[in-house]
């Protein structure tokens, strides 16, 4: 039997839970910064909105609001796309030419009924989430540049192709596009949700931690990620489509540039991080609200700027939301490692102030006594007691320092009858 005692020279150290420069990724979100900040968007779309009902002339006051509804909604969708590509590390910059490109196919094929032409234009959206996902996912080349290599390329087909066919179908009604919004809505508060959760941002870590075009074990995500950001994109160009009035037969095809742009200040305004670690659970919605109000007031009041500068300074200002973002969400390194220590049996023993390892020397004492042997000896002639180390009997314990010479002597004498009495 032996009691074991920790080791003084070890590294305690070693045990502690390594936090990284950039914060943790499977710790939970801090959300009340994701909360104070869309409150503030809220806020300020909500009044945004009281402008424009205030304003005389624009599109809002013409159209009302199911105008603006069928107009927020692939606004949303865009935004949508955006913000998944970015938490899966893959920016796809190709949203606005797959929403001209969904368009385009929706447009033409309205001839054959809405069903087909749904299926015409969504199909060749997913079909280029497909080849854009296959680049990013399997071939490993950065989001960026496959998606503008996917989106350089549809916009030369579209430079070459001409105009799509007459527009055969009636105008999606207003109960339509407060589905599609509601729709689109759900879809990224939904979203928002599921990548609040730490697991899911630990099992999207390593596509951020691995550099470019090393395997990082995650390309399945990624696929599913770029593929369902090109679906919502080339859902947001039909829909763009369909809510346009036609004029004389011609479709209203989106612009590839300003909703690309678009998307990306919303995504990021709205709280998703450009590094893809955070991202909140309304932002999204509430700041492609705040966005598009906003074109549409300075249309609306005649300022004496073009309205997309507005999506070109929601970029701007989602790097800074980004920094703020990840900022307050970074894990302070020492509570982080206290916390992880917290209840541990060896900071208990690190602690004790007592020398266990005496307990060592008292077990090889009773094995000896067990054993038949003399605890108080050894074969050096030394015993001990305790860890102090006494002379062996055989030794004479006063001859050492002869400071009780005369009282050994009187002792011995004690008994000494032949000397005492001269017996």
């Amino acid at each position: 039997m032996k009691f074991d005692s920790p080791s003084r020279s070890g590294d305690t150290t070693s045990q502690m839970k390594t936090v990284p420069a950039g914060g943790d990724d499977t710790a939970p979100d801090r959300m009340a910064v994701h909360v104070v900040w869309e409150i503030g968007l809220l806020l300020l779309g909500g009044g945004v909105l009281f402008a424009l009902t205030r304003s005389t002339g624009g599109p809002f006051a013409e159209g009302g609001f199911t105008a603006f509804t069928a107009a927020l909604a692939p606004v949303v969708m865009l935004a949508c796309a955006m913000a998944v590509s970015l938490r899966v590390g893959a920016v796809n910059l190709a949203v606005g030419p797959i929403a001209l490109l969904a368009a385009w196919m929706f447009v033409d094929a309205s001839g054959s009924g809405s069903a087909m032409a749904l299926a015409v234009g969504l199909g060749a959206a997913a079909f280029t989430g497909i080849v854009l996902a296959t680049l990013t996912a399997w071939l490993r080349a950065p989001g960026w540049a496959a998606s503008g290599a996917v989106g350089g390329a549809i916009g030369l087909w579209a430079g070459t192709s001409g105009d799509p066919g007459a527009f055969s179908l009636a105008e999606l009604p207003g109960t339509g596009a407060l589905a599609a919004l509601a729709g689109a809505a759900g879809i990224s508060l939904f979203l928002g949700l599921i990548g609040a959760f730490a697991g899911i941002r630990a099992r999207l870590a390593p596509i951020r931690d691995t550099p470019a075009g090393e395997r990082h074990g995650r390309g399945g995500l990624v696929f599913l990620g770029v593929l369902l950001s090109s679906s919502l994109a080339g859902a947001a160009g039909v829909v763009t489509a369909w809510t346009s009035v036609p004029d004389a037969g011609a479709a209203g095809l989106p612009d590839p540039i300003l909703l690309t742009v678009l998307a990306l200040g919303a995504a990021l305004l709205g709280g998703t991080s450009l590094m893809g670690r955070r991202g909140g659970v309304c932002g999204t919605v509430f700041a492609a609200l705040l966005v598009l109000g906003l074109m549409w007031l300075a249309e609306a009041r005649g300022w004496s700027f073009d309205p997309s500068w507005i999506a070109l300074g929601a970029i701007v200002a989602g790097f800074l939301v980004t920094r703020l973002v990840e900022a307050m969400n970074q894990v302070d390194e020492v509570e982080a490692a206290s916390t992880s220590r917290a209840g541990s049996v060896d900071d208990l023993r690190d602690e004790d102030p007592r020398d266990t390892g005496s307990y060592e020397r008292y077990d090889e004492d009773l094995a000896d006594l067990g054993s038949g042997g003399d605890p108080w000896t050894n074969t050096g002639g030394i015993r001990t007691t305790g860890g102090i180390p006494k002379a062996a009997p055989a030794a004479d314990p006063f001859g050492a320092s002869g400071a009780f010479d005369d009282l050994r002597d009187g002792y011995g004498t004690r008994f000494d009858t032949d000397r005492r009495y001269g017996r």
